[in-house]
């Protein structure tokens, strides 16, 4: 049957006189993308990575100009150094403030007295004693300990505050097993101490730069000491020891907080009657602990005699407990040490601190004669 002409298919023209399949060619289905198509994405992918690779190279470069390098990482340092003193009898772990960090060398000590190794587990703004509670609950830690003695510590809150337990951000890493966590802090403090520009994410370059120009200014014509560096190269990363430069620093801002904050007491539990306990502990383990009063200078000793007028009944109170306190006041040896910042000693008095506090420590017997847990019971 054939249909009526006015239902029959009919051809539109194209307006330019030429049929739509002429001028496109036969219509085939999309296929998948050819070789040429693969090898533009590469190459717009090598193009990002360049620049982007161009970019990092330039700002780490920049950041090295200006006198900026890579930071060593404290946090995988101290957890290095934490991992070290655990089942073993030989170690002393020095344990405090930034006045042990910057001021007890564990390279200078092991030469004086070799038969022990010395582990620095101070952290700068922390407490002591938060840390002598932490080895004196691990049943892993056999060795000895040399703690800062420090009456502000010894009458702060317990339970620990915020300030004086500090450390335990470390310590929650020192503990914490491999995650998802635990992988990008530890590859970020390795990056970083391989990395000038991810060790000054937090710094401001333009300021970094005039500090660096201020100081290249000051000191043309003569050749100054490094910040941080001994002039003998005693200072090393690896014990976690840092030097200070303080003979060409001005500190006075940091002494004057530190005279603010002397003569703080806690209003109800201190921690100090806690301090026999974990001394105990540690002894019956076959360890002891020796605690040494660190010098301090200027107006921050007359203000820490004044608002610590009991500090001598405290350290009569520990000996009576038959527990060592050196006081540098009261040792020949280390009583002419004078601190620039009233706190802490130069980096070339500190080393000589450490040889003459190791000699005590030596000459004595503290940490060579092996003390059984019968012997607390003859004291």
């Amino acid at each position: 049957m054939t249909l009526p002409s006015l239902f029959a298919r009919r051809e539109t023209p194209s307006p330019c006189g030429l049929e739509l399949g002429a001028l496109h060619g036969p219509q085939r289905p999309p296929g998948p993308l050819t070789p040429h198509h693969d090898y533009r994405i590469v190459l717009f992918l090598a193009k990002v990575a360049f620049v982007g690779l161009s970019i990092l190279i330039a700002a780490e470069g920049s950041w090295r100009a200006v006198g900026s390098q890579p930071t060593r990482s404290d946090l995988l340092a101290f957890a290095r150094e934490r991992r070290a003193v655990q089942n073993s009898p030989k170690c002393v772990a020095l344990v405090g403030s930034s006045r042990i960090q910057f001021t007890l060398d564990p390279e200078i000590l092991k030469r004086e007295i070799p038969e022990r190794d010395f582990c620095q587990l101070a952290l700068a703004g922390s407490s002591a004693l938060p840390m002598l509670e932490n080895l004196a609950q691990d049943d892993t830690f056999r060795g000895y300990v040399l703690c800062e003695f420090h009456m502000e510590q010894f009458v702060a809150d317990y339970p620990f505050g915020e300030r004086e337990n500090y450390l335990e951000s470390y310590l929650r890493f020192y503990r914490q097993r491999p995650s998802a966590d635990f992988m990008i802090t530890w590859f970020w403090e390795a990056l970083s101490e391989r990395s000038a520009l991810v060790g000054a994410k937090n710094r401001d370059f333009a300021a970094t730069l005039y500090a660096t120009f201020k100081s290249d200014l000051a000191n043309s014509g003569r050749n100054p000491v490094s910040i941080g560096k001994s002039p003998t190269g005693a200072q090393s990363s690896a014990t976690r020891f840092q030097g200070l430069n303080l003979l060409e620093k001005d500190n006075s801002a940091n002494a004057a907080k530190w005279v603010r904050l002397a003569g703080y007491r806690a209003a109800g539990k201190c921690a100090a009657p806690h301090v026999p306990s974990w001394v105990e502990a540690i002894r019956r383990r076959g360890g002891d602990v020796v605690f040494i009063r660190l010098p301090v200078s200027g107006l921050l000793s007359s203000v820490e005699d004044q608002a610590y007028p009991d500090r001598d009944s405290m350290i009569q109170s520990l000996a009576s407990r038959n527990i060592t306190v050196i006081d540098f006041a009261k040792e020949s040896t280390l009583r002419q040490f004078q601190c620039p910042d009233g706190a802490h000693l130069d980096v070339r008095d500190a080393e000589r601190f450490s040889a003459a506090l190791a000699r005590i420590l030596r000459d004595r017997g503290l940490f060579t004669r092996v003390r059984r847990p019968s012997d607390n019971q003859k004291d």
